[in-house]
């Protein structure tokens, strides 16, 4: 055997067991622990309660590495106000969303990886209460959309939290009501805080819906859709156990006519295909009633503008000669009457 054959041998079975000694030992050999979504990062967190300004706490942690889809990376139960998420993969120039829970409540940031790894990440969580105080929807819009024998209702609600010190309400079975119509059904409710859209649970009983939302400190916007058989002279409630500072309706089609003291037409903000009404602020409680009825257009039968005939007009020859024959048809009797004048002087003269 030669003697090169013997070294080369010896140097890859040395370069092995170096490999081998290096992984037992607990060591990485770079480009061992990448990722798809990157190279495994200890990431430092910390939790402040932002209603005491002290540390707080969180009951669970969820980051996701934000691609085409949302990819989760870490999903554990911190310990503490000041922890480490160990093994993260993380990509620097990464788009990430971080979720926290406190009290069931979820709270997001988004955030890119360098950030993470720069760290200690502070995230602000707050205190959680059943109060309603300081609460009120700065906001409501309600879209009426009359389809054959339903009447569609949308609501959207700009719900403003200002309670100081800053809390989240969240009350159980539901944290604010909602006067709808009786017989509404089909009803769906989400709000948009977070970075896609969230269900919402309701409680509908005959008048109101009990919606499950936790309202956090600022601005939160909720939707709520329903449907409610149309008949003439229909009753539609606006109202909440929120107060209400500013509202409106819309209503389609245009001849649909809405009887209410409590609201004005608004003809400078109109909308292609709808009438707008503004409302007047309402007090917590404080409900008011809308009456709907199919307008005159509706009632009566719908004329073919385009398409009907108009009058045949007459063609002036046609009456020239219309008249030229009446008076053709009336010159013989005008003579046979001239003749017998004639014959009557005749006779008395002989006479």
């Amino acid at each position: 055997m030669k003697t090169g054959n013997i070294r080369n041998r010896f140097g890859r079975a040395a370069a092995m067991t170096a490999v081998v000694a290096l992984v037992l030992l607990g060591g990485t050999l770079p480009g061992f622990a990448q990722t798809a979504e990157g190279h495994p990062q200890d990431l430092e967190i910390e939790i402040i309660n932002a209603t005491t300004g002290e540390p707080g706490t969180v009951d669970r942690m969820v980051i996701e590495y934000i691609t085409a889809r949302r990819n989760s990376v870490a999903d554990f139960e911190p310990d503490g106000s000041a922890f480490t998420a160990h093994g993260v993969p993380v990509i620097n120039n990464g788009k990430y969303i971080v979720t926290v829970w406190k009290d069931e409540v979820p709270y997001w940031w988004s955030k890119r990886g360098r950030e993470l790894v720069d760290g200690p990440v502070v995230l602000h969580v707050f205190d959680t209460v059943s109060s309603l105080d300081g609460i009120s929807i700065s906001g409501l819009n309600l879209v009426l959309r009359r389809q054959e024998s339903m009447l569609r209702l949308e609501y959207m609600l700009h719900v403003a939290n200002l309670a100081k010190p800053q809390v989240t309400a969240n009350g159980y079975p539901s944290t604010f009501e909602i006067a709808l119509p009786p017989g509404a059904s089909e009803i769906e409710a989400g709000y948009t805080r977070g970075p896609d859209p969230t269900s919402i649970a309701v409680n509908f009983s005959r008048k109101t819906a009990g919606l499950s939302v936790p309202l956090t400190p600022g601005q939160n916007q909720i939707r709520i859709e329903a449907v409610v058989p149309w008949t003439d002279g229909m009753e539609i409630p606006v109202g909440s156990n929120l107060p209400v500072n500013a509202w409106s309706v819309l209503t389609s089609p245009v001849w649909l006519e809405v009887g209410s003291t409590d609201i004005e037409e608004n003809d400078s903000e109109q909308v292609q295909g709808f009438r707008r009404f503004a409302g007047f602020p309402l007090e917590s409680g404080e409900t008011v009633t809308l009456r709907l009825n199919s307008g005159e257009q509706a009632a009566g039968p719908g004329e073919e503008l385009f398409t009907k005939e108009a009058p045949a007009e007459k063609d002036a020859s046609t009456e020239a000669d219309a008249d030229a024959k009446e008076g053709g048809s009336q010159l013989p009797l005008i003579l046979m009457g001239i003749v017998i004048i004639v014959i009557v002087v005749a006779v008395r003269r002989r006479r």
